[in-house]
């Protein structure tokens, strides 16, 4: 008897502990609460196309992020013009892993498994990359910004977008796009970045950071 009431009480704690842990995940909840705010204020900033909710600004940058890991498409795709890359020296037949180039579009597609079913909304579809993988969420206290790890990128919003003059912002990792003789310094409309990954390593980075406000 005295057995069973230890592993009954151990598994008591071992849930306490664990509904502790879930509670204290400020960075979960509040990077949940910041994106709902941005949709909120800006609801022309997502629609819906072939199974994917698309996110964008200017409606050539995207991230179009599946409404059902399942479907057998990509999970996240990030998705933006080819020209400035190529003028700046890309050669899209050399792509590596994670990058792709098709009808005039560079490509950065993720995928986090098969998800837990289909999606009714553009922010549980996003946070079905988090169930994955809970470090694919990371929070940039420099920018103020929470993120969402992609394959040879991120997608970062603003904690408070009010008081943000970078909303949302597309990132691209520049490391494989130099070693294929980009010159990624030059890459109209990205801006080049050196910033620290979760580890406290230095990494430069394409940046196209958008202020919906404006």
């Amino acid at each position: 008897m005295k057995k069973i009431l230890a592993a009954v009480l151990t598994l008591m704690l071992t849930a306490v502990l664990a509904a502790g842990c879930a509670a204290t995940d400020v960075v979960l909840q509040y990077g949940r609460i910041s994106f709902d705010a941005i949709i909120s204020a800006f609801p022309n900033l997502v629609s819906s196309s072939d199974g994917y909710f698309v996110l964008t600004a200017d409606g050539t940058t995207s991230l179009k992020i599946s409404s059902d890991y399942k479907a057998g498409q990509d999970d996240i795709v990030l998705e933006t013009p080819l020209e400035p890359f190529v003028r700046a020296g890309l050669d899209a037949s050399r792509l590596t892993e994670g990058l792709k180039a098709e009808g005039g579009m560079l490509y950065l597609a993720t995928d986090y498994g098969d998800g837990t079913g289909k999606s009714d909304n553009v922010r549980d579809a996003l946070f079905e990359a988090v169930k994955a993988d809970r470090m694919t969420l990371s929070y940039h206290k420099e920018l103020d910004h929470f993120g969402i790890g992609l394959a040879r990128g991120k997608f970062e919003w603003a904690k408070d977008h009010a008081k943000n003059d970078k909303d949302i912002v597309f990132v691209v990792s520049a490391e494989p796009l130099a070693e294929l003789g980009v010159d990624v310094g030059n890459i109209e409309g990205w801006a080049l970045l050196t910033m620290m990954d979760q580890d406290g390593n230095e990494m430069d980075v394409l940046v196209k950071p958008y202020d919906l406000k404006q």
